[in-house]
């Protein structure tokens, strides 16, 4: 059962939109990437009567506009709404925040739209800094990181050992709470000597803290899953899920994976044409034996794959059987066999889900 708590959920910090929230209780944290607020002039100052003019002329163009973005972290209550307690320039970011909830890890990019790639280069330079808070966002120490390094995921276990992922992709690792950094090689045909930005399809860190890397390996014309148990130097092949792209991967701490996949290649290799019935699946890896345990009507396409408090497996994703698609959960209680669909209408999809509570 779904109980609605709020109707003006983070509606005063404008432009509005509730970021990626974490709520505990009342309480709320929230990392919100936001584009700068645009304003018109009154129309008796427009110099065309049929067309609005913002009222500062950056406004009006878009490399100044991105150039304007920010992220900010956002604190409070759901009684007495929330604050500012961080902003920094950025156009994309990724965070962490401990169970405690008094550690935040925040990674931001930016670039200047203003630029072209140098001489020889393909790509406009992209800045990366590195944050860290102690105590709910109050205050924030600037970890040392090379601006030339992209941070694009967060994967943690606790506050002190954890995981960076990047463009390239790289892997780094830290032990002492982002005091030092060991850079961890990836497979080799994760990489694209073509693209020195490419990313992962997926990256999972299991209850079995384990970290599974998943990518489309050309070479063997199949998408791969490579695992990293904490403390091993490299990451290894663990399973080949064959034509089909990983959307999630989920892992309970007896180390049974449990894989939400699309028939097909990863949608970034296809044509969104070529999806319509390229149904979406659940499969488990024991470590020793890949068996898919269920397939979901085509038009059901999952996003997020969750292991419940109960042990149970929740699906989140989207019906898009109709003109403006509606959303779904589906939640199984019998190891992924039998699932009960639950049709939330528009604009229900899922913010995040607290394994821990429920």
């Amino acid at each position: 059962m779904w109980e609605r708590i709020s109707n003006d959920f983070m509606k005063e910090d404008t432009p509005y939109g509730p970021g990626d929230f974490r709520m505990r209780g009342e309480q709320i944290l929230s990392m919100k990437l936001t584009n700068p607020e645009i304003t018109l002039k009154s129309r008796d100052e427009w110099s065309d009567p049929n067309r609005a003019e913002p009222t500062a002329e950056w406004m009006g163009k878009p490399g100044e506009s991105a150039n304007r973005r920010t992220v900010r972290i956002l604190a409070g209550s759901l009684e007495e709404g929330v604050e500012r307690r961080f902003e920094e320039p950025a156009q994309q970011a990724d965070w962490w925040l401990s169970p405690d909830w008094n550690t935040l890890y925040l990674a931001t990019a930016w670039m200047d739209y203003h630029m072209n790639p140098a001489p020889g280069e393909r790509y406009t330079p992209q800045l990366t800094q590195l944050f860290k808070s102690t105590d709910q966002g109050e205050s924030w120490e600037k970890l040392r990181w090379p601006e030339d390094q992209n941070i694009s995921t967060f994967r943690f276990l606790d506050a002190q050992r954890g995981y960076l992922i990047g463009w390239g992709p790289h892997v780094w690792r830290t032990e002492d709470g982002g005091e030092h950094w060991k850079e961890i090689p990836v497979p080799s045909t994760a990489r694209d000597p073509e693209n020195e930005r490419k990313r992962f399809d997926l990256v999972a860190l299991g209850q079995d803290n384990v970290l599974r890397m998943t990518f489309f390996d050309q070479a063997r014309g199949e998408s791969v899953i490579y695992a990293l148990p904490w403390g091993e130097t490299e990451p290894h092949f663990e399973v080949a899920v064959g034509d089909y792209g990983v959307n999630d991967i989920a892992a309970n701490e007896q180390g049974e994976v449990y894989i939400l996949a699309r028939k097909g290649r990863p949608t970034s290799l296809m044509p969104k044409e070529q999806l319509v019935h390229h149904p979406t699946s659940i499969w488990h890896w024991n470590d020793d034996r890949l068996t898919e345990l269920h397939e979901f009507d085509s038009n059901l396409v999952g996003y997020a794959l969750y292991i419940t408090p109960e042990e149970g497996l929740l699906f989140d994703g989207v019906n898009e059987g109709s003109l403006l698609g509606k959303d779904v959960t589906a939640v199984s209680y019998d190891g992924g066999a039998d699932w009960r669909i639950e049709d939330e209408g528009r604009s229900a999809q899922g913010g995040y889900y607290d394994t821990r509570t429920g």
